[in-house]
């Protein structure tokens, strides 16, 4: 019989592998990945173990990013993504690059927007 925690861990993983499945995007925030967890009521303790043992297992990729306008500073700016093998390419080139045309969509509409002063 397994224990809550093992329970929450296991709804928190399937939760995420889930999310990052649906929709258009292959790669989310982690500010989105939590948001959603939160919404299903996934405490972020349970989120946090189940992303570390998702990345552990090679089933994610977690990639961070910096932007130096200071209005971002201590923002999370990790952007993750499912590696998995469903186009017939390199699984983690394919996260790669869903992980970073979520950023740089991100980052070109932020800077098209964004003005300091």
């Amino acid at each position: 019989m397994e224990d809550s925690s093992d329970l929450s861990s296991s709804n928190a993983r399937r939760t995420i592998v889930d999310l990052l499945r649906r929709g258009k995007s292959k790669a989310r925030f982690m500010t989105e990945v939590y948001a959603s967890l939160t919404r299903s009521g996934v405490v972020p303790e349970a989120a946090d173990g189940a992303l570390k043992q998702l990345e552990a297992e090679g089933a994610v990729m977690i990639r961070d990013h910096f932007c130096a306008d200071p209005h971002l500073a201590g923002a999370d700016l990790r952007v993750v993504a499912l590696i998995e093998n469903a186009t017939g390419e390199d699984a983690q080139l394919s996260a790669i690059r869903a992980i970073d045309e979520a950023w740089n969509k991100w980052l070109n509409e932020y800077l098209a927007n964004h003005r300091c002063g």
